[in-house]
């Protein structure tokens, strides 16, 4: 074939890929240490962002290098169906059809998304062809794939067996927009100025008041106690008397706890066990009543007539209004503090207490811990081992009910007679079952996506059921972006290790974010989203895979530079010019003859500088050093 003058990579590029494909260069070849890296499931029904293309050439860089030094490699590809936000998008899709959920069983739902997803799921894999990815397709695993299902199934078994799920009445993380509740780790926590309102409450067995403080008045009309610290002399005649909650004119008692922080506002705290998740703790320690005065559709209930129905903001300058009227208010200041927001819809987030299904990821925890303080698992870079070690000893108990249809049923049924009675049953194709003459009703939740993620290294190799692929578990790395450290990798880890005794990866290499040009993080809202299909279309994905690793090491955030995606050109339009000028040298039909042997000078020159640049890249390759051995391929030629 005679190379055209002009470098193109759109005409040559597709069709070598699909030679390589074809030919089944991508499949692992049974011969060889096993090496194997599991491909992060990108959003079936979405297209692929720039943190996407990093991703992916990254772990193209170490299949391929691994397979040209003999290892038997496989790369697992994968389509995640992002419970929740595919979700949030099929329910615009509803809502510009003038419908909702609530139209819909829960089966039809099922199966109208699952169409939706399975539309749009081909254009992603396109473009991970079209990046270049030497992924062994015939593996490909869907996040709703009948083995994820069965897998996710048996470790849900497994626990509530061993007694680590329970059911429990809790303070989640509730988004009242999407009717549903988060994990910790999905609030979007941001610092920002509120205002800090002292109110007085007149006190019943002394003349006088005590004051509080709060940032949330609205939610005074839950109000079941004042707390103070134990040992706050101020305070110390008070505890076990009572004070009237202004507005609702109801009786509520001083309690003592050491949960206050004596120098906070005024040292006297208002306690609403339904609203905080403190305060819940708070009013389990001292068998408080829990008032709920939020609604899950964010508007007021259980409250005086004058409140009832309104939402959260209103309700909140009604509140401040009835309190100046009474004459209860007794100032405010600016403060900094930590707002919870959805940050799917940007609203804050309602604490609101929910029965959910949880995990007691206590044991989980700590056998992970020891994993990775033994070194079980290596970190690039290597300061998130400690990072990872702290999250551990402060993690609580993980919920994983979501209230949306698109996901994995929570296998479980509860006795029509008795609510406290809950069996294990995977018929969750039907409504109700009957389990030694006993009736069982369907629980409508799903899990929580990253329960079945954090399962996917085992799922994907068929660990468990010592499938083909086994024998590439654990699997050799895990190549991700840094902030998925804790929702994803963190649980990884401890789902790995209690399912198989092993832990997942042998190593984590944690990519930074790709900001925008100007350093800022990219966003659909700030219209600085850019689309890799476009840099392929315009520059090839060889240019891209240079310029995208270009200067970057692991963990830092850095910002995208389209100077060195033309860099990345450039330098492959070089290798182009090259061929085409051995090709004219040697002419087509060139047949090496033998061994070549250095003659000259110039002949033993280029081969010992050839020499010294294949062991430097190997070693950057080996130490996950991936800009500097590209700088070297780049400066050897």
């Amino acid at each position: 074939m005679k190379l055209a003058k002009t470098y193109e990579p759109n005409a040559y590029e597709p069709n070598i890929y699909a030679m390589w494909e074809t030919s089944g260069q991508f499949a692992p070849q049974g011969e060889g240490e096993p090496y194997s890296i599991v491909m992060p499931p990108p959003n079936a029904n979405g297209n692929l962002h720039t943190g996407h293309a990093l991703t992916v050439q990254l772990e193209d860089i170490l299949a391929r290098f691994h397979r040209m030094k003999g290892r038997d490699v496989v790369y697992i590809p994968g389509a995640d169906h992002a419970g929740f936000e595919t979700w949030v998008v099929y329910e615009k899709e509803l809502s510009r059809q003038g419908k909702n959920r609530f139209d819909f069983s829960r089966e039809q739902l099922y199966s109208q998304v699952w169409n939706f997803v399975e539309q749009q799921r081909g254009n992603m894999e396109l473009q991970l062809r079209a990046l270049g990815v030497s992924a062994s397709w015939e593996h490909l695993v869907f996040t709703l794939d009948e083995k994820v299902i069965k897998t996710v199934y048996g470790t849900f078994k497994k626990l509530w067996d061993e007694g680590l799920i329970y059911r429990g009445e809790r303070i989640v993380n509730y988004s009242t927009k999407y009717q549903t509740s988060y994990a910790d780790i999905e609030v979007d926590h941001k610092t920002e100025k509120g205002t800090l309102w002292k109110i007085a409450y007149p006190t019943l067995d002394h003349i006088g008041e005590i004051i509080i403080a709060t940032t949330r008045p609205e939610t005074l009309l839950g109000d079941t106690a004042i707390a103070v610290h134990p040992d706050d002399e101020r305070y110390k005649h008070l505890i076990g008397t009572r004070v009237l909650l202004p507005i609702v004119e109801r009786e509520i008692p001083i309690i003592a706890d050491e949960y206050v922080d004596p120098t906070f506002g005024t040292g006297a705290v208002k306690i609403t066990p339904a609203h905080d998740p403190n305060d819940f703790e708070v009013g389990q320690r001292h068998d408080l009543e829990r008032i709920q005065v939020i609604d899950f559709d964010g508007t007021m209930i259980n409250v005086p007539s004058q409140f009832l129905g309104l939402d959260v903001p209103t309700a909140r300058k009604r509140v401040l209004a009835a309190l100046q009227a009474g004459e209860l208010l007794r100032g405010e200041e600016t403060i900094e503090h930590s707002v919870g927001y959805d940050y799917k819809s940007g609203e804050p987030i309602q604490p609101l207490i929910k029965d959910q299904w949880f995990l007691n990821v206590r044991p989980l925890a700590e056998r992970a811990k020891v994993a990775i303080e033994e070194g079980e698992i290596t970190f690039s870079p290597a300061s998130k081992k400690r990072a990872l070690v702290q999250y551990y000893d402060n993690l609580k108990d993980w919920n994983l009910s979501r209230q949306i249809p698109w996901g994995i049923p929570i296998p479980m049924f509860q006795n029509v007679n008795d609510p406290d009675d809950w069996v294990f049953d995977e018929r969750v194709d039907e409504k109700e079952i009957v389990v030694n003459g006993t009736t069982y009703r369907r629980e409508e939740d799903t899990f929580d996506t990253w329960f079945s993620s954090g399962q996917w290294p085992f799922i994907t190799t068929d660990y468990l059921d010592g499938g083909d692929l086994a024998r590439f578990y654990p699997t050799s790395v895990l190549e991700t972006g840094v902030d998925i450290l804790y929702a994803w990798i963190a649980r990884m880890v401890m789902l790995g290790l209690y399912a198989t005794d092993t832990v997942p990866f042998r190593h984590v290499y944690l990519h930074g974010l790709i900001l925008d040009e100007h350093g800022q993080k990219m966003s659909k809202s700030k219209g600085n989203v850019i689309n890799p299909m476009e840099i392929v279309a315009e520059y090839g994905s060889d240019a891209l895979r240079m310029g995208i690793i270009a200067s970057r090491s692991a963990g830092q955030n850095q910002a995208f530079s389209t100077s060195k995606i033309v860099a990345g050109r450039n330098f492959c339009n070089k290798l182009w010019n090259i061929a085409r000028y051995i090709q004219s040298r040697t002419g087509d039909d060139y047949q090496p003859q033998g061994v070549l042997r250095p003659i000259t000078t110039a002949d033993h020159w280029i081969i010992r500088q050839l020499n010294e640049a294949a062991d430097a890249i190997e070693d950057h390759l080996t130490h996950y050093r991936f800009a500097e051995a590209a700088e070297t391929v780049y400066h050897t030629v």
